[in-house]
């Protein structure tokens, strides 16, 4: 039972892991471009 408890932590931890990655992704590709017109705004 531990070794599929384990399993099944693993698998949610990618799962998460694969969740989160597109928003971090997108916060910082908004944050690049609100630098970037603050850049230009100067």
């Amino acid at each position: 039972m531990k070794i599929i408890k384990n399993m099944l932590m693993s698998y949610l931890t990618v799962i998460m892991i694969l969740a989160l990655l597109p928003a971090f992704l997108i916060t910082n590709d908004i944050s690049l471009i609100e630098e970037m017109i603050s850049s230009m705004n100067r």
